[in-house]
This record gives structure tokens, sequence and C-alpha cells, in this order.
């Protein structure tokens, strides 16, 4: 999408400008009954929403799938009891994501008064799971809320976010702008503000509300079924449902779509009548889908049906299901496979979490925009530049397919290939031999139902662990297939082929574990014995189900499960990806992720220019345990394309950091990689500049990016440098394991006592002699001396130069204040995990004693463990603080023959070209947070100076001398009183920390490559 069509701020206002003079000037013309819908959308509305930005007319001359604005999607509504074909006349995207529909009455209509227009227009933006939609005659507009379920008795103000009349246009162009504009939706403020909207009505988006609605079915079938049938068992139960459902859903979206009568299962009045109408439906669309299958030999009971029916149509609900697009159904399925029912010890029904999905902590559904990204990245590497014919065969595969989401995705693209390549290479000839149909009055063309069929059969795979799933995949992607066909189109492929409107999807999308195969029965015997293991496991056998020529793209989003979680619910399928049986080489990591495996089989059972796309954590990349999953992409050189995605959350309510990765078979020399910054505006327009790297930067160690400008620099230098470690002992903090208790945040003080309150509220005194000053949960700043603002109490004496936990006698006699405080939370302190043998003289000791040493004497460096940029700070007094693997504070002690000064060190862990290798390597968090814990700062190349070398020493010398003028400088300009003098003093600072900067600058040869807040070349 390189083209952008746009009007600036000012421009867009004239224009609008203009426009509400002629219609004001012209009113009683345009408000008479002659004067139409059309007309009106040509002569203001279209203005209107380009004077925002938008594209109305395709100028770019976008292909359909990837225009801006669409044009009269056909839905069917009820009103007055009838079935009337209408159209929301424009449809506003970003990417391949609906944003809002707008629909337009003429003049002459009055929307203020009249609730019809606003309730049509609100029930198609609710069952398009829209934010909102727009309402407008051009005289007025109006904004609505579309996660407020509409009900036809509705005024015009429920669910009202704004309303302008045209007079008001001008005047209040900005805040119409702001709301949507095409540059709202780009730089991310239409999500932030329609996404936080809050009202006084009830909230009730279409995929929550039908999410709900289905559970609440599949509870009340599986329960009627149970009490009729109870010897079925759970699985049987739960697939019988699955089945039912998506026969009962998949019928009423046809009625919307015009494919069955409307109401027919409205008509149904019991189980016996339901059955027949599935076999009738199984004679018409085959598939599988309406089959009966002998585990279907049960009843359920009519009245439960008929309350499902009731809830299916008007008055009860408002659903239109012809809007619904079938990645909603997907998203809203995934949702409910995480739960299936099951009898628990009342012999009651319920449904439960399955044990994955407590162990992931939920399910999420990949947003579209990302799924189509993924299947951007990997699929254009197969389709561009190649023509029909050179693509028929391949095969696009989701081994852990779920709801069918990213299959969706990947069918997509490949029917608007298709579309695009034959407008451009044979139009005349498919439009005349029916591989394209034109739609009447317009320039949209769309693939025919024979050639998307078949693209299904030919081109889709997928592989899934829960049987629900596969059922929910093939639904899903019927459900697709039949996406804007007409029942005309559909009859006339029935009678010209003699097929079935819908494939059998049995050989494409298949039940089993993709990550187990054949080689478990070596590790397992008995698995053939066992009563049920087989059904547990689910071996399944790549070669066998889909023949050994592997996959041209697998594409997908694993799941993020530690394995060793398994344990408590298969813990044979743990031990077996353990094992050498599995031949698994990521899954000797000492915590090993789930995802690591499936990232592992995806490339294996590519062919030999398949391509991998996933969406997976990136802290693989930096994390101790990520190292065989980094030697795996590093020895095959299998990375292509990395898009990071930093601390952007991908996924709605969760703290997950990822990252799309693409991978692929063919040998190259080098990969690329991109930060993504401007989050809305890359899904909006799906393009970013990518760094390029070689490959061989990749290894088993933590991965670095940063520019090739400024690394080329640091290998030049490589030689001069050395690993601060090698400087430097970098230790953590002490490790109390009750930093609660331990720590003290002081009330006030006397000579003898520091007086605070407990962590439950109950004052306390603790006496100075067993205390230490310390910092908890402070801020630091470079260059500044440390304040400290807590107090920690430290049970230890120096004894032979060596930490001496204080005996117990002599706590109790010396601190007795302390001593009753620790007995008061002996019970916390026992449940510690501690690393000394517990007794009954030593319950007080700390969690672990590693670096109590280093808190005898001596000077320090400290810095907090996660931050936004770098605060190394020199502590002279022995300040404590607690630490770990994850911090909150690291510190750093020379070696004793180490000739740099402890301030050198200092101003190189601060300067830009440090943070910049930090930033790069560690793991980030919410609020653009990132680790500086050890295993990313001890490795930073440390100039290491020659002081035989007059030059050199002379800027070890200079440098130590800076960072002492710069603290005594910040020290003056905190405490400076007027504003005055601290500006000027600021001023001070700054001139000198540049001048500092320079001179390292020089040290490792990067003058003018400074990256502006550590950029990542988005």
């Amino acid at each position: 999408m390189a083209y952008s069509f746009s009007s600036d701020r000012a421009t867009g206002k004239a224009r609008v400008e203009e426009r509400v003079q002629q219609y004001s000037s012209h009113m009683h013309e345009y408000t008479r009954p002659t004067y139409n819908e059309t007309e009106v959308r040509i002569d203001f509305v279209n203005p209107f929403f380009k004077a925002l930005g938008w594209d109305v007319d395709n100028d770019a001359g976008l292909p359909q799938h990837l225009r801006e604005v669409t044009h009269e999607a056909t839905v069917l509504v009820e009103e007055e009891g009838l079935r009337k074909s209408k159209k929301p006349d424009y449809s506003f995207r970003i990417g391949s994501e609906n944003l809002f529909y707008v629909e337009t009455k003429k003049p002459s209509v009055d929307i203020t008064s009249d609730n019809a227009p606003a309730f049509q227009l609100r029930r198609y933006g609710w069952s398009g799971n829209l934010k909102i939609s727009v309402l407008t005659n051009y005289t007025d507009l109006y904004i609505y809320d579309c996660s407020v379920r509409p009900v036809e008795t509705d005024s015009l103000s429920i669910a009202l976010i704004a309303h302008y009349n045209y007079t008001e246009y001008i005047d209040k162009f900005d805040e119409i702008y702001d709301l949507i504009s095409k540059e709202a939706v780009v730089s991310g403020s239409f999500a932030a503000h329609f996404d936080s909207i809050r009202s006084a009505f009830r909230h009730e988006p279409f995929d929550e509300y039908f999410l709900q609605q289905i559970k609440d079915w599949r509870l009340s079938i599986g329960t009627d079924i149970w009490r009729n049938k109870p010897e079925l068992e759970e699985e049987a139960l739960n697939i019988s449902v699955q089945r039912i459902l998506n026969r009962i859903i998949f019928l009423r979206i046809s009625e919307d779509r015009n494919f069955e009568q409307y109401e027919t299962l409205k008509n149904i009045h019991s189980y016996e009548e339901l059955k027949h109408l599935f076999i009738a439906a199984d004679q018409k669309y085959d598939s599988g889908l309406f089959k009966i299958l002998e585990e279907d030999a049960f009843s359920v009971s009519d009245e439960v049906l008929l309350d499902i029916f009731r809830d299916l149509y008007y008055p009860n609900n408002s659903y239109e299901f012809s809007v619904v697009d079938p990645f909603i159904i997907g998203q809203i399925y995934e949702m409910f496979l995480a739960e299936k029912l099951a009898r628990v010890a009342d012999g009651s029904v319920h449904a439960v979490h399955k044990p994955e999905v407590v162990d992931s902590q939920g399910v999420v559904n990949t947003p579209k925009n990302i799924t189509d990204i993924i299947v951007e990245q990997s699929l254009s590497v197969l389709y561009e530049g190649k023509s029909i014919a050179e693509t028929e065969g391949l095969r696009i595969a989701d081994i852990c397919c779920g709801s069918g989401n990213f299959l969706l995705s990947s069918y997509e693209y490949i029917v608007n290939y298709y579309t695009s390549w034959l407008i451009a290479h044979e139009k005349d000839d498919a439009l005349h031999d029916g591989r394209l149909i034109c739609t009447p009055g317009s320039d949209a063309y769309r693939l025919s139902f024979a050639l998307r069929r078949n693209i299904l059969l030919q081109n889709i795979w997928g592989v899934d662990i829960d049987p629900l799933a596969v059922e929910v995949t093939k639904f899903s992607l019927f459900l697709k297939l039949l996406e804007d066909t007409s029942s005309e189109e559909l009859d006339a492929y029935a009678r010209a082929t003699s097929d079935y409107i819908l494939p059998s999807l049995e050989e494409n999308i298949k039940n089993g574990n993709s990550l187990v195969g054949p080689s478990y029965a070596r590790f397992d015997p008995g698995v053939y014995e066992r009563d049920g293991a087989l059904e547990e496991v689910r071996m399944f056998d790549w070669e066998t189900e889909f023949g050994g020529n592997g996959f041209d793209a697998i594409i997908g989003n694993p799941p993020y499960i530690r394995v060793q979680n398994m344990v408590r619910y298969s813990p044979m399928e743990y031990r077996f990806y353990k094992d050498h049986h599995s031949g698994y080489r990521t899954a000797s990591a000492d915590l090993l992720d789930k995802y690591f495996l499936f990232i592992e089989r995806a490339w294996t059972l590519l062919n030999e220019n398949g391509v991998v796309g996933y969406i997976v954590p990136h802290k693989f990349m930096n994390i101790a345990s990520g190292a065989q999953l980094r030697r795996f992409l590093s020895v095959t050189g299998a990375v292509r394309k990395i898009i990071h995605f930093g601390t952007q959350q991908v996924f709605k309510d969760r703290s997950t950091y990822t990252c799309i990765l693409i991978l692929g078979k063919q040998a190259v020399d080098n990969f690329q990689i991109v930060f993504i910054k401007d989050w809305a505006r890359f899904l909006f327009d799906h393009q970013a500049v990518f760094d390029s790297y070689p490959m061989d930067a990749l290894s088993d160690k933590p991965w670095t990016f940063i520019p090739r400008q400024i690394s080329r620099q640091l290998e030049a230098k490589a030689e001069k440098c050395v690993p601060l470690s090698n400087i430097v002992h970098v230790f953590v903090g002490l490790q109390t394991s009750a930093d609660d208790i331990y720590a003290i945040k002081a009330d006030s003080e006397d000579q003898d006592y520091v007086y605070f309150h407990d962590k439950n509220g109950k004052e306390r005194k603790a006496e100075k002699g067993i205390l230490r000053k310390s910092i908890y949960d402070a801020q630091l700043e470079k260059y500044l001396p440390i304040v400290p603002n807590s107090f920690l109490i430290f049970p230890y004496s120096v004894v032979n130069g060596k930490q001496t936990l204080v005996e117990i006698g002599c706590l109790r006699e010396m601190y007795p204040c302390v001593y009753d405080y620790l007995c008061d939370f002996k019970s916390d302190l026992d449940k510690r995990k501690v690393n000394t043998k517990r007794t009954d003289r030593n319950w007080y000791v700390y969690g672990r004693s590693q670096s109590l040493n280093r808190f005898i004497c001596g000077e320090h460096l400290i810095w907090p463990t996660l931050s936004i940029g770098s605060n190394y700070v020199y502590d002279r007094d022995v300040v404590l603080f607690t630490g770990g693997g994850n911090g909150p504070y690291y510190g750093i002690e020379m070696k004793a023959d180490s000739e740099e000064s402890i301030f050198y060190i200092q101003a190189i862990l601060n300067h830009w070209l440090m943070e910049l290798i930090v930033k790069n390597s560690a793991s980030s968090f919410r609020g653009d947070y990132y680790s500086h814990g050890k295993q990313f700062v001890e490795r930073l190349p440390i100039y290491k100076i020659d002081f035989s070398n007059d030059e050199e020493k002379t800027a070890h010398d200079t440098i130590v001398e800076k960072v002492h003028l710069l603290e005594r400088l910040k020290l003056r300009m905190n405490n400076a009183q007027s504003s005055a003098n601290k500006q000027t003093l600021k001023r001070a600072v700054d001139e000198q920390e540049r001048e500092l900067s320079t001179i390292i600058d020089t040290l490792y040869g990067v003058e003018g490559l400074q990256v502006e807040e550590t950029d990542e070349s988005d």
C-alpha cells in the first residue's frame, strides 16, 4: 500500500466549508424527496470523507481487497416482518479489517426523529463487531457506539457518541477530524478513543455477547444429552454438541446470506424435524458438516432447541449474520474452545477450562491484521511474480490451527492473488469463461465459486490436537468459501458439476498431535495397551497423513506453554520431548517453551523452498533458556525476517512481548529485521523498512541488533575492547526472599530506633544497631550520589572478613524489638526456600548468602534492572540493596588488578553506545522498560585503556574528571533555589555530558553515529 491518499487538516476544513456553503445556499432543493441517496453521496458525503483524508474513490488504484473505502456491501435486513436487500453505503477499513460503516439517507429523511435508520445502522455495526458506525443525511451526522447491542425500541440517544448538524461542520471540524479521519486511525487515536468509551449504556460487543450465548447453548444441550444418555463418554459428548451448534449456526448464517429460506430454523419444533433438516442440508452441501454419524445417536429435548432458535432471531436478538466476518466467528470459537463439558463430583455438567489453556493463562486471539501481515510476509515469497499455473499446487498449513483463523487469512490471500492476477493478465477471457465475476454497476471483481472451492481443496491444510478445533476450522473455512456468493451461483455450480456445494475437508484438516510422531511408540511401547493413552497423546504421522513432499508454507501462532508444566496433565508427553526418541534439538533447553518445539517442527516439515511465518515471544532472543532455539535457528540459517514489536501489546489484555518470525529453508547470506515504533501506521499500511544483517550475526548467544554502521565500528575496535566482566565483578543484590519483611520504610527515627508500620499496618520500632541504610523501590539518576530511602534488617556481622549470621541469643538480647518483629512473621519466613539448612537457630537467615560479602566495604556502581535508560550510579557508602535474577538492582565492584577507575567504567556504561547495545539485546516490558540484567551488561565491550599511551591515559583521566564535575554540577542544580540558577546549571550539565560523550565517541570511533533514542531503524 505505497500510495496514501490524504488531506491535511487545513485543506480538509476549507473543502468542507465550500460544501457547507453550497448546501446552505440551496438547501430547499436538497431536501426535496426527489433528491436521492446517490446524489447526496456524490455531492456531499464523498467530499466530506475525502476532506477527512479517506481515499473514497480509490484514486490510488488499489486492488479491491486493499481499498480504504468500499461501497455497497450487500446485506439483508428485516423490516416490518419482510426480508429486504439493503446495503451499508460505505465500509471504512484499515488493512483488511473494517473500522466503521457509514449509512446515508437522503436529506428529506429526518434522521433526528425517525429511529429506524439508527437502528438499521447500529444493527450492521454491532453484527460486524465494529467499534462505531456513522449515520448521515448530510444535514446531520450521528456517530454510534456499536458495542451496545441494538434493540428496535431504542431511542436515538441510545449508544450515541456524537451528533453534528451541518452548521457545525466548520466550527467543530477539528473535533470530527480527531474522531473519524484517516489520520486519527493511522495515528492510533481512533483506537485509543473508541476503545475507552465510557457511558451509561451496557456494552455488549457482538463477539462477547455471541460467545456467551454459544457457551450457554453448549451447556444446555450437553446437560440435556447427558441426562438422556448418561453412558456417553465425555469426548463424544463434546464433539456431538459441537457438531449440533456448528450445523445450527451454519444454517442460520445461510438464511441471512439468502442460501436458505429465512426463519427455517425458527419454524422447527422438534429434534426429529431438526434431524430431517440436517439430512436435507447434507444432500445439498455434503462436506461432512451435516453427515449423521453413529455418535449422533442421541436426542435433544425439543424445548432446549426452541429456546436456542428463539435466541437466534429478532426480536430476541438483532443478529445480522450476513455482515459477520468468518474471522470474527473464528475468534469467538477460539475462546469457546478454551473450555469443555465435564461431569463434576455431584454428577452435574459444567464447562471447565482445559488444562493446557490454564497452563498458558488463557486463550488469546491473534488480531486479523496481524494474521494478515504474517500471511503476507510468508506467502509473498511464494506467490509474487508468479502465474496462477505456477502456484496451483502450493500447500499452506497451520499445524496448530485452533479455530482456523490463520488458514482463513491464507485462503483470503490466495483468492485475492488469483483475482488480481486474472484481472491483470486474463481479464476478458476470465470474465467470458466465468472464472471472474463482475459485480453489476461497479468495477469490483470477485473469483468464481468453483475456483475458490478448488483453492480450498488444493492449498489449505491444517492439524490440531483438539478434535473440536478441527470441527471449528472446517466450519470457519466453509463460511469463508460461501462469502460473497449468491444462491444462484451455488445452484449453477451444482447443476454444472453434479458436485455437492461444499467440499469434504477430511483430508485437509486433521486431528492429531503435531509434535508427537510414530517415534513415541519406541519411547513408550505400552502406549498401545494402556487405556486412554493413544487418545491422550494422539500420535500423528505427517508422511502417512499428508505425504512426504513437505509444505510450502507453515503459518500460525503456536502455544506459549512451559513444557515442564505439562507434567501435571501429560507427564509421558513431557518426558518424550526430553528423550532422544523425540529428535527435538531445542528440547534440551532447561526451561523449554512449547513454541520452541513448534518452530523446530514447522521448519522440518517444509520442502526445500518452504517458509515458516510465526508470531512468538521475542524473549527467546535474549534469555538464557532460549540458547537452544537460538542455536537451532543460527545453525540451520533459518531466519529470513524478524518484525519486532518491542513492548507493543499485540494481544488484548495480555502482557506478551512478541515478534513475527519468518523462516526459510533455502540458504541465504543475510536476514532482515525491523523494530516497529509507529504501531497504528504499521497496522494501516503493513509497510516497514528493514535493516539487513549477515547470517553469521546470529548464534546461540543473545541476539543483538544495532545499526550496521555502528556494529561495523565496534568490530573495528574489537581488539581494543574487553567484556565488562574482565574488569569488574557484577553482583546481584541481597536476596532476603522476604523483602516485605526485612525492608523498612521509616516513619521517624531517633538516636537508637527507627519507627515504622509493618506490612499489616502495626506500629513497630527497630534497633538501629541491626539496621543498614538501603534503597528500596528508589529512583536512581546517573552522576548523582545515592540517597538511601529505607532500612534493611541485616542480621549479620563481619567475622574474620566474612559476613556471619548474628546468633539467635544475641539477636534476642541485643535487638529485642527486631527479634519480636521477626518472630511475629516467622511462619512467613519459614515458607521461604533458603540455601542453608534450616534450624531453630537460623530461621531468620536470608534466602541466599550470595553477595553478602560485597557489602562489607569498598565502592560500587549500582543500577536498576528495569529502566528506560542508563542510570549507573556511584556508591561510596556501601548502601544495601536487594536483588536477584530480575533485580531490582545490580552492582559492580572493580577487580583488584583493574587499572581503570570505577568512574571511567561509570561513564562508559552511561554512554549512549552501551545503552544501545543493552536495549537491542534485552527483554522489553510494558511501559518501554527493558532489562539491564547481568547477562546483558557483563558482555558490554569496554575500551581497555593503554596507560602507556599518553593520549589514551589523558582521555581516561579527563573522563574521570568530568564525571566528578558532573556530580558536583548536578548537586548544585538540584539544590538551586531559583529557576534561573537551576537553568544555568542545567546548561552546564548538558554541555559537560556532551563533551564527555564526545571523548567516548572518539575512543570507540562512533563520532556522529549516535542513534536518537537508540533507534532500531523502523
